[in-house]
């Protein structure tokens, strides 16, 4: 683009969050060629200014972009447009679609029908009549703690492969009456996370079962925000339970946000709960018990945003793709 500048145009009352509008505007600028491989993106500040948006918003598309492998955040220069194989794959898997897209369009406005009006329908009707049969669902085991959020997880799951999913927590596994072994042979995969693998491979050593280990870390715009509080300010780290907290607060030290007093607790003591939210300036929960902690505490609590690592993105495609060729 000669001008540094993106013709975006965001739609607060459409029902597509406005970060994905964002993102995928951009995809679609990549690849009808209206930003070129070298081509440096605006500033966050300038993008977000222009946009009428929180720069934080921005960050978080500009950072997905790069875990898509379509950019590169170099500091003092920008973001800029790579030139290589991912950028190649938008090209090609955009192409068939930019047809289909602008038919559909012409025809909703020849009847008279607003963008809205035709794909929040077609969703919901793709959703009811072109799902996978049961029989040729993945079936997925999710072992995870109680301590984390193994709801989140799930939902993870879920979103990327359309499979069965069901959760045992490691805790009752250690119980010597549940015998999940007994079930394997229905489950086509398990699925733990990377705190838990050694322990879950070992369980299952005998069972001859493919075991499939994902990562979760935090989302930037959150780290972002926590990076910006003062000198010794106080944030309590909730979860499940105290190991969660300790997880959130140590994700956040790995991060490089040392600057903070960090109070990790757990839901499971309600008493050193109290006293965390008292002493905390700032609450932050995991998604599951969010409304829960919110409640105690409105003025105090944030959601900690998660995401799966990209590399677990793709492990959980590619499962789709092996199932896929399994039934054609």
């Amino acid at each position: 683009m000669r001008e540094n500048k993106l013709p975006l145009k965001i739609h607060d009352h459409f029902p597509i969050p406005i970060n994905i509008q964002m993102k995928e505007q951009i995809k679609w600028l990549i690849a009808t060629g209206m930003i070129k491989p070298g081509e440096f993106l605006p500033p966050t500040n300038q993008l977000a200014e222009q946009l009428q948006l929180n720069r934080n918003t921005v960050n978080w598309v500009y950072n997905q972009l790069r875990d898509e492998g379509l950019v590169s955040l170099q500091k003092g220069k920008g973001t800029q447009l790579k030139e290589g194989v991912e950028v190649e794959e938008l090209i090609d898997t955009r192409k068939p679609l930019l047809h289909f897209i602008q038919t559909l369009s012409q025809k909703a406005t020849e009847q008279d029908l607003t963008l809205e009006e035709v794909i929040i329908p077609a969703f919901a009707y793709h959703q009811l009549f072109h799902l996978q049969p049961d029989h040729a669902k993945l079936r997925i085991q999710l072992i995870e703690c109680k301590e984390h959020d193994h709801i989140f997880f799930k939902a993870e799951i879920e979103r990327l492969t359309h499979a069965e999913v069901q959760i045992k927590l490691l805790e009752d596994l250690k119980d010597p009456v549940d015998n999940i072994e007994e079930n394997i042979e229905d489950i086509d995969w398990i699925i733990t996370s990377w705190s838990h693998q050694e322990e879950v491979k070992k369980r299952f050593a005998q069972a001859n079962q493919k075991i499939l280990t994902i990562a979760v870390a935090p989302q930037m715009p959150m780290l972002i925000d926590i990076a910006r509080l003062k000198q010794g300010t106080k944030v309590a780290f909730i979860g499940a339970g105290k190991q969660g907290g300790r997880w959130m607060a140590q994700r956040v030290k790995d991060a490089g946000i040392t600057q903070i007093e960090s109070i990790p607790q757990g839901t499971d003591s309600l008493d050193q709960l109290f006293i965390a939210i008292e002493q905390a300036d700032y609450v932050y929960a995991f998604p599951s018990i969010y409304e829960r902690i919110k409640k105690l505490a409105p003025e105090k609590t944030n959601m900690f945003l998660l995401q799966l690592e990209k590399s677990s993105e793709t492990l959980l495609r590619e499962l789709v793709d092996q199932q896929t060729q399994r039934n054609s």
